[in-house]
């Protein structure tokens, strides 16, 4: 059973209450859903994505990569983000720095160089860890 047909007035519903004292407000992740939804029912030729998992945890940040990753597949698509576990999908990564263009290429190529990407990524990748952790154990905290 999807979202909308759990609303009120299904498909009808109005999207925040800025338009209708009865809308409905939709979380960060929910919000990020929707608009990757419009994005794709509008088919378009180039997705630009500026940052488009920061209200996401991070496990619901890897399913949306997939999602990404499966709607651009036959698109040009350009994906900002800080994050740089999004960015292991991507075919061309260009990590900046003060704005300048520092390294370029894939995920494995800038790993292997063992440059500024890559140290940034295991930094941020020790964070994602614990936080995995942590959510894993509130859930079984909660399911005991």
């Amino acid at each position: 059973d999807t979202i909308v047909n759990q609303l009120p007035k299904g498909i009808h519903s109005y999207i925040n209450t800025d338009l209708s004292p009865d809308g409905i407000n939709l979380s960060g992740g929910q919000q990020q859903r929707l608009l990757l939804a419009k994005a794709y029912y509008k088919n378009p030729s180039l997705l630009i994505l500026d940052e488009p998992t920061a209200a996401l945890d991070a496990l619901a940040e890897k399913d949306m990569y997939e999602e990404y990753k499966e709607i651009t597949k036959d698109k040009s698509a350009l994906f900002i983000s800080h994050r740089l576990a999004s960015t292991r999908f991507c075919d061309n990564i260009v990590f900046l720095e003060n704005g300048e263009i520092v390294e370029q290429g894939t995920h494995e190529q800038l790993m292997k160089l063992n440059g500024k990407y890559a140290e940034m990524f295991d930094v941020q990748a020790k964070y994602y860890k614990e936080e995995e952790q942590d959510e894993t154990q509130a859930i079984l905290s909660t399911n005991a």
